[in-house]
């Protein structure tokens, strides 16, 4: 299980954390949170060079996958995908993958949403659960069931790059709540939405 742990939910990481500890094998993909704000200011305000701002955001999921470790779970850095194994509950660390692998736009349209169906994809996981506060795609004000990646437009709860990649691999994304995802790894449903890959 490849799951996304935005910034978000920073102040529910207790109840992330001992939901996937139920699941037993889930890979955390950090987002960015406030250290990521703080590369996107910077970048505003300098024009920092686009690769440059790139690789500082990637080291803001490392440093938010540092904390999110201080809810009892370990975290790693592996250089190759051939180190990651889908064994208990682990803070995956990008940096050094991305950095080797580099295959992803040096662009703010990518966060760690792509990311983490970028890992998935690799890993032959077939689909991502997205935790965030917002606890789906909203629509008139209402969180649809489901979505098609092709029809996602403008602004979501998801960064640009993601409905290209899902489409691309053909993987799904949950997006949930951090209440709802024990729903959803005891009963494979809960409120929020599933995102197809098509």
């Amino acid at each position: 299980m490849i799951v996304k742990v935005g910034g978000s939910v920073a102040e529910d990481l207790g109840v992330v954390v001992d939901s996937l500890k139920i699941k037993g094998d889930a890979l955390i993909v950090p987002g960015g949170w406030k250290f990521a704000d703080i590369v996107r200011e910077l970048d505003e305000k300098y024009r920092i060079n686009r690769s440059l701002s790139h690789w500082m955001a990637i080291s803001a999921m490392n440093i938010y996958g540092y904390f999110i470790s201080n809810y009892g779970v370990d975290h790693f850095e592996p250089e190759s995908f051939e180190e990651i194994e889908l064994k208990g509950v682990r803070v995956l660390l990008p940096y050094r993958i991305l950095r080797k692998y580099d295959e992803l736009p040096h662009s703010w349209d990518v966060t760690s949403d792509s990311i983490s169906v970028w890992v998935a994809a690799k890993l032959g996981v077939e689909e991502v659960v997205k935790v965030t506060k917002v606890g789906g795609i909203i629509v008139d004000r209402e969180i649809v069931d489901e979505v098609l990646a092709s029809d996602l437009r403008g602004e979501t709860c998801v960064d640009r790059y993601t409905p290209h990649l899902l489409k691309k691999y053909k993987l799904n994304m949950f997006v949930c709540s951090p209440k709802e995802l024990k729903n959803y790894i005891l009963r494979g449903r809960a409120r929020g939405t599933l995102i197809k890959g098509r």
